[in-house]
């Protein structure tokens, strides 16, 4: 028995916003009324899509949805037909890199401070260290996510943004 409750075939395809071109699933049209997706425009799940895991959220563009996911990586190319099968998980899920949740854990201030943040920033400083490559470059992420939760540096992105 699957732990999926929603399955349906469909194509890989292109899906432009401005210039950028993405290679997507989109969400099966008769799902759309099933599904919270006024409520949540983006819908957190759980997915495999044609072999692929996915982890991540159903994303809102022009009326349809779609996932982010690495088709490309899997060797899948546009055209293919896969089998998409996914659950709704918790809507505030995050996954935690492990050396920032043993910080969170040894720390009650660092972990009120992550505490107080909403879901996507804490998803959104969990992937900042999550991608990094090389193990350097995470342990000098985790400081700054550190500093940024304690309040003695600004948060990762507002040090990249141009003035």
């Amino acid at each position: 028995m699957s732990w999926f409750t929603h399955r349906f075939e469909t194509a890989i395809t292109r899906h432009a916003v401005g210039s950028m071109r993405y290679t997507v699933v989109l969400l099966d049209e008769a799902l759309h009324d099933t599904l919270p997706l006024r409520e949540h425009p983006r819908l957190r799940i759980e997915a495999d899509v044609g072999g692929v895991p996915v982890k991540g959220a159903w994303q809102p563009s022009r009326g349809r949805w779609l996932p982010k996911t690495p088709l490309k990586v899997a060797g899948l190319q546009v055209g293919d037909v896969v089998d998409v099968a996914f659950r709704v998980i918790a809507q505030d899920d995050v996954d935690v890199p492990v050396e920032l949740a043993d910080r969170l854990a040894r720390g009650k201030r660092l972990r009120v401070a992550w505490e107080q943040q909403t879901p996507g920033t804490q998803r959104g400083l969990s992937h900042y260290i999550e991608s990094a490559k090389r193990a350097e470059t995470r342990a000098s992420r985790l400081q700054q996510v550190e500093a940024a939760l304690l309040g003695t540096a600004p948060m990762p992105w507002a040090r990249t943004r141009s003035r």
